[in-house]
């Protein structure tokens, strides 16, 4: 494994901890058993949901390989040789925007990122950390990024690829100033999904079988949002960086070529798709992934970043994903691409850390 440390822009906040959750909400989010599984409950809905259309994974929170607490991440980063890394949204920060009334949903969005926070700042480790957006309420979501600007672990924001109902999208004229202020405060957006939410999943609410919920429900989320933010009628601000998180790359270029084809009949004159790809959005491949190599040189290998995962199933072993992208993705050239598309975490360590 390389000397160089790794930057890795996806692993999980345990954010379903009762002892983050104590101060007065609407809905509090809580933990219980259903048939022998640990599950989150807001209000009324369990999470992951437990059965029928684009239901979650049937172990609900047992899934996770550690509990995402200071000693296991510490032994992991460790490990797999990171120096720093972003926290993610866990169970709640991947469900809130099912609940349908606004004063609660916000107020829970509000309470992660205040729990987030807290979790960086008093960490020895070098953790960084994304405000939670809403699509589904723009101006409160521009609010929390300028209550947040000032924190020094602040590395950009996240946003569910999709909304609670189809009719909240990336696209909407609305989250313009939330990219615009992104953009000018040198920000990444994230955008991270997640299966059995409660909230529109097109291709993994057509499926009851977690095998293909899981398959389609990343996948599909993120196709309509880079869909939604490569064709914006406001288009995206020169200086934005997205980051797609745990969603494939394979997919990308043939889906991109088909929406050229289209724009090249009918919309004439335009960036292509694939430009704006290349110019605003970076993936991060995973070395299970048979064609992603293929698929990030023909985005481009300056759109690469790590992620490992961590705590969930399908955490990444660094010496693996380094080797299977040994020719295209050195940790030097990584963190070169980090700097460019999240630069806040390439900069210097938020606060004094310890290894």
């Amino acid at each position: 494994m390389s000397s160089l440390p790794l930057l890795d822009c996806d692993t999980h906040f345990s954010d379903h901890l009762p002892s983050l959750w104590t101060g007065p909400l609407p809905i509090t989010p809580e933990l219980l058993d259903v048939g022998g599984q640990r599950r989150l409950r807001l209000g009324d809905l369990v999470f992951p949901k437990p059965e029928g259309p684009g239901h979650g994974n049937p172990r609900g929170l047992g899934h996770l390989i550690g509990p995402g607490a200071e000693a296991d991440r510490a032994e992991f980063m460790g490990k797999h040789n990171i120096q720093a890394a972003v926290l993610q949204p866990g169970f709640v920060g991947l469900s809130f925007q099912a609940v349908r009334d606004t004063a609660a949903r916000t107020a829970i969005a509000a309470g992660y990122n205040d729990a987030a926070a807290r979790s960086c700042a008093d960490s020895r480790l070098d953790l960084r950390w994304g405000v939670l957006l809403s699509a589904e309420d723009p101006a409160w979501s521009l609010a929390e990024l300028r209550r947040f600007r000032a924190d020094p672990a602040v590395v950009g924001a996240v946003v569910r690829p999709t909304g609670g109902t189809a009719d909240v999208r990336l696209s909407a004229s609305g989250l313009t100033p939330v990219l615009e202020f992104l953009a000018d405060a040198g920000l990444a957006l994230f955008v991270h999904g997640g299966t059995g939410c409660h909230q529109w999943s097109p291709l993994a609410d057509a499926y009851s079988e977690y095998t293909l919920t899981h398959a389609f429900g990343h996948m599909g989320e993120q196709m309509i949002a880079l869909t939604d933010l490569l064709t914006r009628a406001d288009g995206l601000p020169e200086n934005l960086r997205v980051v797609m998180l745990e969603s494939g790359v394979s997919w990308i270029p043939p889906v991109l070529e088909r929406l050229a084809l289209h724009h090249r009949r009918l919309a004439p004159g335009k960036p292509s798709p694939m430009e704006l790809m290349r110019r605003h959005v970076a993936v991060v491949p995973d070395p299970d992934e048979r064609y992603a190599a293929q698929a990030c040189t023909e985005i481009g290998l300056d759109n690469v970043l790590f992620g490992s995962d961590y705590p969930h199933w399908d955490t990444v072993d660094s010496a693996e994903w380094l080797d299977t992208y040994a020719g295209m993705s050195s940790p030097e050239r990584l963190r070169e691409n980090t700097a460019a598309f999240v630069p806040r975490l390439a900069a210097a360590p938020a606060a004094d850390t310890a290894p």
